[in-house]
This record gives C-alpha cells, structure tokens and sequence, in this order.
C-alpha cells in the first residue's frame, strides 16, 4: 500500500459546464444536500453536529474494499521472502490487516451534489414520511468540513485501477451502480486510532449560519411541517434560512 499523505480539500465540484473547468465554478451557488430521518436532524439541530459514521458501518461492505485487477497488483508487487528467512504475512494478510485498519480508523458524512432534490435519495434515506432535507452550498460545506476533508467521490469499475491504492484512493472510489448519489464526502482519517471503538464522531458546525433551507419530505403532513419550523425555531432561533416543503410535493395543474 502507499503510505497516506495528510488530505488535502478535494477540487471544486459540482455539475460541469463544457465550457468551464472545474476550477471556473461557483463554489457558492452549488448546492448540495443531505438527506435524512426526522431524529437525525433533531440530534444535528440540537448538538449543532454532523455525525460522521465509522466507514465499516456505513451498509456497504465494499467501503475501502480492494478487488478486481487492483487486488492482483498488490499480490503481484508483494516483495517475496529471501531463502531461510522467516516467514512474513501475506500479501492477502497484510491487505486485509490494512485495509480493516482503515475501515474502522475512517469516519465519513455523507452528501449529495446535484442542482435539485433526488427522487431516488428520498426513498432510500427518508422512506417513511418524516423524512428532511438540509441543503447548503458547496463553499458553506467546506467551511463545514474544516479541520478535516472534502472529497467527490467517483464511481469506476470495482478494481479497475491499476495501481497501489492509496488510503485517500480507495476512500473516494464506489462501484458504478451508485453512481446516482452523486456523493460528497466529509472524511476524518484518525491515522492514530484514537477513535477507533466509537460508533463515529461529531463534527460541530453552526446550523445557523451554514445551513441555507429545510426541506420537508413531500408526503408528510402539516402537523409534520409545523413540528419541523417549532423544533428550527428552538434550536436556531437566529436561523434566517427557509423551512420548506420539497419540491417533489408540487401536484401537476390537473
């Protein structure tokens, strides 16, 4: 494996013009969201915390996962034991030694970049009708981030590249057929396992300044809506952002 360097803010992101580089868009009107249960966004409201999620409990056993052609390159470069020497661990050994190193050393939030809400992230995330949204900008949600990383994270074939993965590589990288969350990732690498028997770990932001809209899941109700604007207002009284339904909930004209 090659040794981690420290994270570095990932490019900007967001959708691309033709004709812009990524480095040319407007990091402050990108928005992206994140999608979540009622009790989630009480416990963020209240603590003024994202939860960052230790990666092997995230549901997707193939998080920080070697396969494929990269799994062959890392057999194939493991350096051979001399004649008479001790035996040394594996290259399966050692790759997977690491690789459950990292996964319970790595703590991850998740978010989506994409111009509107997601019919798809609705169901999966929010699918009872207590489901909310809270949607920022690209350049806010870097100020959240802060002290640890921003990334984009890619979707090619599990496997498919044909190099020695690094920590960073492999924690940006899911199989294609995620490709529709379309995911930022806020990622804190703790390299000194100091948090390693922890669930996760809370990142403290400022909801009130951070956080541009609300949005309610478009099947719930009015008293769920109202429950939502009372719980903003106690917790962020100096909110000025807008609690709003999705705008899935708009019916056509007939």
């Amino acid at each position: 494996m090659a040794s981690e360097e420290k994270f570095k803010t990932c490019r900007p992101v967001g959708r691309r013009d033709k004709n812009k580089s990524m480095n040319d868009i407007d990091k402050s009107v990108v928005p992206v969201w994140r999608y979540m249960s009622f009790s989630k966004f009480a416990w963020t409201i209240q603590n003024n915390c994202l939860w960052l999620s230790r990666a092997d409990l995230l549901g997707d056993p193939w998080e920080i996962s070697l396969s494929g052609n990269q799994m062959e390159l890392v057999i194939n470069r493991h350096p051979i034991a001399p004649i008479g020497a001790l035996p040394r661990e594996s290259a399966i050994e050692r790759s997977s030694r690491i690789i459950n190193s990292w996964r319970k050393s790595t703590f991850i939030n998740c978010w989506n970049k994409s111009p509107q809400e997601s019919y798809a992230l609705w169901s999966i995330y929010c699918n009872n009708v207590d489901g909310v949204v809270i949607q920022t900008t690209l350049a806010k949600l870097n100020l959240i981030a802060s002290q640890y990383s921003l990334h984009e994270v890619t979707y090619p074939l599990a496997g498919s590249n044909l190099k020695t993965p690094s920590h960073t590589d492999l924690v940006t990288k899911k199989r294609p057929m995620f490709s529709y969350e379309e995911e930022l990732r806020i990622v804190y690498f703790d390299e000194e396992n100091k948090n390693c028997n922890t669930e996760g770990v809370p990142l403290k932001f400022n909801f009130e300044q951070h956080i541009e809209s609300v949005r309610v899941h478009p099947k719930s109700d009015s008293s769920f809506f109202n429950t939502v604007q009372n719980i903003v207002k106690t917790y962020s009284p100096g909110y000025v952002g807008k609690v709003l339904w999705s705008e899935m909930r708009l019916g056509p004209p007939f």
